[in-house]
């Protein structure tokens, strides 16, 4: 996709075809007065220049255009009933919704146990948030209510402990819930109850908000998971092949990083707002959390749309020879979504060369050659590439994170054993 767009609605949300022609289609709402979505099909005749070829047409006029399989042809009719239930709304989330719901139907094997699969997952998201945020508020608070202990609780401790002994994990939460609650100014029934609501809102990207590096709470922390993985490995290939190669997968890398730290920034404001007690005081401020909540948590969506599936198509030519290796590199490069304004705004301070990932991608010049003939300028290609790893070195470390230490021994039984429990339990 080679046009630079001001925001994530006007670049349209993925849809999810398996039609060939209609692969990377994207939907959005129309710029003139119409009824109807535009499709958008990114870069359909190639590149010309510094020229877009994207196709925009009618969502309506999709299926006249280009013959659409039975499972295409369901989900393009359920995209159209819900922009007339929802009145022309449509995000990600919205999106992803409708997608596993016409694969459930009308999907092949594959699809429809892939989206039971999603769905199963999605139906324990919500309990395993619950335990991840506890946790994350224990360990906010352990140096306040004097227990050292909490900050090494994490999901995998509680979820570990409720292996060996149920009760303790009841007891430990309820420790947690009670320091926890007395830091916020309310009871512990009612942190509890406003706990299960957060854990519902939060759960499609609570790995990315308490910092779980597992990634394996939310289906948007899942997507970033594959994300990071995408970036990392197409770096690390691209190291042992041509120089060629190498400059598409720094391009790719600065976008990639882009939308990564994106996220991840809007994650952290979630995370934030959930630590700040402010937000407790009353309903209207509680009010306000949620609604915030919704609000970023559409942005983080808006922003890793699209990848998955770009992930999902390197994952499969892991044990392929390096030229199809090369082809999907150079798949993803001309196919990756743009990096919006909003979204080089917010991180251009954090990651190299964001401004002008576009021109990098459209014109890749040959800065490492000789300017008399076509011979490698070997010094020049030296200072390059050594101020490019200097580049992924920052970003590499500006992303570290301290992953929780998930021995339970002494640490659950420390807080269990923590003074007043037994009494008021």
């Amino acid at each position: 996709m080679a046009t630079r767009y001001k925001s994530f609605e006007e670049r349209g949300v993925y849809v999810g075809f398996n039609t060939r022609r209609v692969e990377l289609c994207r939907v959005r709402k129309p710029k003139a007065e119409m009824d109807d979505f535009e499709a958008l099909i990114p870069n359909w005749t190639g590149r010309e220049g510094n020229m877009s070829n994207d196709l925009i047409m009618s969502l309506m006029d999709v299926p006249n255009w280009c013959s659409l399989s039975a499972r295409d042809d369901h989900l393009h009719g359920m995209i159209e009933a819900r922009r007339t239930r929802s009145g022309g709304h449509m995000d990600p989330i919205m999106m992803r919704e409708i997608r596993l719901q016409t694969d459930v139907e009308f999907g092949d094997p594959s699809d429809k146990k892939l989206a039971e699969y999603e769905l199963a997952i999605s139906a324990t998201d919500a309990q395993s948030a619950f335990l991840e945020i506890l946790a994350m508020f224990g360990r906010n608070y352990a140096d306040i209510v004097g227990i050292a202990e909490m900050k090494q609780v994490s999901r995998p401790v509680l979820l570990k402990l409720a292996e060996e002994s149920t009760d303790s994990l009841h007891r430990l939460v309820r420790v947690l819930a009670r320091a926890v609650a007395g830091q916020v100014g309310m009871t512990r029934e009612l942190l509890q109850e406003r706990l299960d609501v957060l854990s519902t809102f939060a759960a499609p990207i609570c790995s990315l908000v308490t910092e779980d590096e597992t990634r394996e709470v939310g289906f948007l922390s899942r997507q970033q998971g594959m994300l990071e993985v995408l970036q990392y490995e197409v770096v690390e290939y691209s190291k042992t092949r041509s120089m060629e190669i190498q400059e598409l997968a720094d391009v790719i890398d600065i976008n990639v990083v882009s939308f990564i730290e994106y996220a991840r920034a809007r994650a952290m404001a979630i995370q934030a707002a959930l630590l700040n007690e402010s937000h407790y005081v009353n309903d209207t401020a509680y009010q306000s959390l949620l609604d915030m909540i919704a609000e970023e948590r559409i942005k983080i969506s808006y922003a890793l749309d699209g990848w998955a599936t770009l992930a999902a198509r390197w994952m499969e030519v892991a044990n392929d020879p390096d030229d199809a290796k090369d082809q999907v590199v150079g798949f993803i490069l001309k196919e990756m979504p743009s990096t919006t304004s909003n979204v080089e705004e917010d991180v251009m301070e954090r990651v190299n060369g964001t401004g002008n990932v576009m021109s990098l991608r459209s014109k890749l010049v040959k800065e490492m050659h000789s300017w008399m003939d076509d011979s490698l300028d070997a010094t020049l290609y030296a200072r390059v590439q050594k101020s490019k790893e200097e580049a992924r070195q920052m970003r590499k470390q500006s992303g570290t994170r301290t992953k929780p230490n998930a021995v339970i021994s002494d640490v659950v039984k420390s807080a269990i054993a923590y003074k007043g429990d037994a009494a008021s339990s």
